[in-house]
This record gives structure tokens, sequence and C-alpha cells, in this order.
């Protein structure tokens, strides 16, 4: 779990792993950190002391590439970056997080849905060039695929932490406009369509984003803000649709 997320405090490896006992966890994850398997950074909290993050120990490289069937080396590099990661740039990478392990647990209560690939930002990089000439680059914070009783579903990810600017988010979603045309997805993930997912700090921030997007286009847009992100409301209709009104649930048109 530390490898795949990354970064996981106590409670909410508690919820992904049904561990209620606070005792037991705690006695488990210092042993898992006296032997180096997992390792602790602690990061400022709005209440009290700092909270201790966990994340894959030295000794745990090796186990977890061969569990997850990845490049060791991959794994060493992901875990070196968060070693050297400034705490201002870790919010980000936390928001990521959040909406991850939300979407995880709404997912344990739906035997008939199934995350079926998550990848990373670095993970996801785009480029392709338009018949005219032009080239894009896309970096999504993410990407996951949805099956829902065989159906598929294609999402990409971007975490808005009230930091881009409109000009650049509505340059990002001309990028993502003209990445839905014909044949690149399709070339590259094997699929017709795909939905952009934008989580944004606050509704406030939501609004504005919405509209500037809504500038370029109308259609694979949806949002959210953080106070929605639990695993209770994650799939129901917590989402906005550019272009229209209302609210939608994740796997509706």
């Amino acid at each position: 779990m530390v490898c795949e997320f990354g970064l996981l405090f106590r409670k909410q490896l508690q919820r992904l792993l049904d561990f209620p006992c606070v005792t037991r966890i705690n006695i488990r994850l210092k042993k898992l950190s006296d032997y180096g398997y997992i390792s602790q950074r602690f990061l400022p909290s709005l209440k009290g002391n700092p909270m201790a993050h966990y994340f894959l120990g030295p000794r745990g490289v090796e186990i977890a590439a061969k569990a997850l069937g990845k490049d060791p080396l991959l794994i060493k590099r992901e875990r070196e970056c968060l070693l050297e990661q400034k705490n201002l740039f870790l919010n980000h990478f936390l928001f990521i997080n959040e909406f991850r392990l939300a979407l995880t647990l709404a997912l344990k209560d739906q035997p008939q849905m199934m995350l079926e690939s998550w990848l990373k930002e670095k993970e996801c990089s785009i480029e392709f060039s338009l018949p005219e000439g032009t080239e894009h680059i896309l970096r999504p914070d993410g990407y996951f695929r949805l099956f829902s009783q065989w159906k598929r579903y294609d999402f990409f990810l971007e975490a808005d932490c009230s930091t881009m600017s409109n000009a650049r988010m509505k340059s990002k979603a001309k990028a993502y406009f003209d990445y839905s045309r014909p044949g690149l997805f399709e070339h590259d993930f094997g699929s017709q369509y795909f939905r952009v997912l934008v989580i944004t700090k606050t509704q406030e921030r939501l609004l504005n984003v919405k509209t500037a997007i809504e500038d370029v286009t109308k259609g694979i847009f949806y949002f959210t803000a953080q106070n929605q992100l639990n695993k209770n409301l994650i799939l129901d209709r917590i989402w906005q649709h550019a272009g229209r009104q209302g609210f939608f649930s994740l796997l509706e048109s």
C-alpha cells in the first residue's frame, strides 16, 4: 500500500486494510520501521504535533517490486524522490492521494465495479501532434480505468491547488480537447473516450475553473471540491459537468 500510494498516514492505512485497533497497528508500524521495510516522514499538521506519514523503506523495495511486478530501480527512484521532495510541494501529491484513497474505499462496497489500472503523473505524460502540425504535451496528475458491469470508463485526473492561472487552465483544457479527437487517445490507451476529473480545494475555486474551461470545451470535464472526497460520496452525484447544470455521478453521461 505505501509503495502504491507513496505516502499514507496511520488512519488511512487502517481504512485501507480494515485494521481497526490503534495499538496493534502502531506496534506493526514500529516493527516495520525498525527493520527498514517502511520509513517515516513527519509533515506539519494544522492540529498539534507533526503527523507521521509512512512510505516505502529501503528494505521494502525488492519485496514491493516482486509483489507488484515492477522494476525495483523505478520503485527505488520514486522513494528517493519522496525523500528529497520539500514539504511545500507534497501538498499536491497528498491531494491526489486523497482522491485515490476515497475511490479505492468506495469500490470496496461496489463488487460490480473494478479499478483496473492507475498510472501516476510520471507514468502518463502524453505527447501528440495534430494533422495541422500543432504539437501538445499533456501531463495529467493521474490516469485510471474503471470497469462497471463490463463497461469501461477512462479518466484523467487534475488536482487543482489554486496555483494555476485561468490562462494556463484554458491552455490545458484545449490540449485535452484536441487529444479527444478520434484516434489519438485510442492509439495510446485502446479506448475511444475519456473524461477529465478536476478536483479543487474549494467550491469557489471550482466555479472559477469550470467557467474558464467552459470557454474552451463543454464535453469531457467533470468537477468536484475537496470536501466531497469521501468514500460515501465519490461515486454519487457530486460531480458538475462542463456546459451543463446540476450534479452527476462519476459514471453518468
